[in-house]
């Protein structure tokens, strides 16, 4: 089952100021019919891009809202900058996206993409409606350096052909749960480029430099979460590696409109990729 509906898909390029050069992040732009309900922002996960959402963003469009789907620098089509990736720069991303901003904005951040969502509402004081944190690492830990370690060794793989790098993605499926053929495909043709060395993951590999200082590094996100004004979800799937629930429940105590589903019949994390999920965002972001 497929969502209904009349969406508009677009594309475009901003150029993003750096110290001393410019480079260009590449957005996609679902705008619905008529004047939108609110803007939605899609933030991906650290080796993902904003194709991740197409299917969310498609839905979510046709039920009124404008959605933004960024890929941010060094992933997917935005430019590689080869180093110097760190908060800095995932700000200057995010700021660049306020011309897209309503008088209501709304945020979906998956993983890494929620972590670096919470530390810039933290660090601007920029306004947020409601969140959604899809299977975000809220606690450092063992759990988070695995993670890390991972995408380590994702971040040199060389394929000889496009079809290798597709058996290699298409391997993985069974952890993002169920999902339909067609949408599965679309995610594999944009999680793949060619280099001169052959096919590689959509991500630059220097997006990692930072990791061997992050190692072993213990943090918690929930007292920057407590400050920022805007209702919350956490999604988290039934197999989550990663979800704190003592913590969870301690910072629901001083907020309720903290929300949490954490029983998903999904993947690891949530693809939300799916109607159930769609579903769910929906009424979240729909609710008085």
């Amino acid at each position: 089952m497929h969502p209904t509906g009349t969406a508009e898909a677009l594309t475009q390029e901003i150029l993003i100021r750096l110290d001393d050069r410019y480079a260009a992040m590449f957005v996609r732009i679902r705008r619905p019919a008529g004047t939108p309900r609110a803007t939605v922002f899609c933030l991906h996960g650290f080796t993902g891009n904003g194709a991740d959402f197409d299917y969310l963003a498609t839905f979510l469009c046709r039920n009124g809202f404008l959605v933004v789907c960024p890929d941010m620098l060094g992933r997917g089509r935005s430019a590689y900058l080869g180093s110097g990736y760190d908060i800095n720069v995932y700000s200057k991303c995010l700021r660049a996206l306020g011309e897209f901003a309503g008088t209501e904005n709304h945020f979906i951040g998956t993983s890494w993409g929620g972590t670096i969502l919470l530390l810039f509402l933290h660090m601007t004081r920029s306004k947020a409606s409601k969140i959604v944190l899809n299977n975000v690492p809220m606690l450092g830990g063992p759990k988070v350096d695995e993670m890390r370690n991972e995408v380590l060794k994702e971040s040199v793989l060389v394929f000889p052909t496009r079809a290798a790098a597709k058996e290699y993605l298409s391997s993985t499926r069974d952890v993002m749960g169920r999902v339909e053929d067609t949408v599965f495909n679309r995610y594999v043709e944009n999680r793949i480029t060619a280099g001169p060395d052959g096919f590689r993951l959509a991500f630059d590999p220097a997006t990692t430099g930072k990791f061997g200082a992050m190692a072993s590094r213990e943090y918690d996100l929930f007292p920057i979460a407590g400050k920022i004004d805007a209702h919350i979800l956490l999604m988290y799937g039934r197999n989550s590696q990663i979800i704190a629930r003592q913590a969870i429940e301690r910072s629901r105590l001083a907020r309720p409109d903290l929300w949490l589903v954490d029983n998903i019949d999904a993947g690891d994390p949530p693809s939300l990729m799916s109607l159930d999920q769609a579903l769910l965002i929906l009424g979240f972001l729909s609710a008085v």
